[in-house]
């Protein structure tokens, strides 16, 4: 009989575990579904200024990344302003930037690249915008509490599965983001390298060309200095 309540205690046990791991999934699940960040690369137009807004929440944070990917000269000017109109960041002519906010306003941040410098080379800029929220309520972490059982009918607590989950969700976060900017990197040196190819490759057809001109003209020269014009007559 003891042996038989023992065995249904324990299945009882891992009913509560597998229904708490069902609930703190679906929760992270929706949790890191709401995803803020952004990247886009677009083009800028010679002599153009273009603008965007990002939308950030009290006391959250807001990072900003950029690279000019082409272009000549490879620089942009950057301009960040806060919802009151206040000028955060000013970048003249730089070829990339990371700029943080932190604590931020309420509002919609506004982040400008100025290409007005350039009457004739258009850029294509890479962007990276990381947008965090505020820290975690009290009454979120009374929610987790009230979903957990005391740690000794337990074997495993539910808060360390959850800073588990979230520290692997940041650290793969976080290697998504190192990774793209590095293929930003990688985009704008192969950009620079078939840039500098082309240059060397016309450049060598027209001293190719030059060199041929002028071994023409030194040919035609000599044979007119030994060409006969007066003929002999008997």
């Amino acid at each position: 009989m003891k042996g038989k309540v023992m065995e249904r205690f324990k299945e009882t046990r891992l009913v509560v575990c597998l229904l708490l791991f069902l609930t703190l999934c679906v929760d992270l699940g929706f949790e890191f579904g709401q995803n803020k960040d952004s990247e886009f690369t677009f083009l800028l137009p010679a002599g153009a200024t273009e603008c965007f807004f990002q939308t950030a929440t009290k006391t959250g944070s807001i990072e900003v990344e950029y690279q000019v990917i082409a272009g000549s000269g490879l620089d942009v000017g950057f301009t960040m302003i806060s919802p009151s109109g206040y000028r955060l960041v000013s970048d003249f002519r730089k070829s990339d930037g990371i700029h943080t906010v932190d604590p931020t306003e309420e509002g919609d941040y506004r982040i400008c690249f100025d290409n007005s410098f350039s009457r004739v080379s258009e850029k294509m800029v890479y962007v990276e915008v990381i947008v965090d929220g505020p820290e975690e309520e009290a009454e979120d972490e009374e929610d987790w509490a009230a979903l957990a059982e005391p740690e000794d009918s337990l074997e495993y607590k539910l808060e360390d599965i959850r800073d588990t989950m979230d520290a692997v969700h940041k650290n793969l976060e976080r290697s998504r983001q190192l990774q793209t900017t590095l293929r930003a990197f990688e985009a704008r040196d192969r950009y620079l390298l078939e840039d500098n190819l082309w240059r060397v490759s016309f450049w060598s057809s027209v001293s190719l060309l030059v060199m041929v001109s002028v071994a023409l003209t030194q040919v035609y020269t000599v044979r007119r200095l030994f060409r006969d014009t007066h003929r002999s007559r008997t």
